[in-house]
């Protein structure tokens, strides 16, 4: 699955939170941690996408 803007994924060495994509650009994206605010530039090999079922859109936890 291709990793784009407006995905929710999780991202390698943040296990258990959820990181919605804001934007890509070649093969460096821009996460944002949900429910947070810092934004962060990680490579797109360290993401995997997530279903919106897998994680809570208020605290970012997967599982919750």
């Amino acid at each position: 699955m291709t990793i784009r803007g407006g995905m929710t994924v999780s991202v390698r060495g943040w296990k258990g939170i959820a990181f919605d994509v804001l934007r890509r650009r070649g093969e460096d994206v821009t996460v944002m941690m949900v429910g947070d605010d810092r934004r962060r530039k990680v490579h797109v090999s360290d993401c995997v996408a997530l279903s919106r079922k897998s994680f809570c859109r208020e605290c970012g936890q997967i599982g919750c």
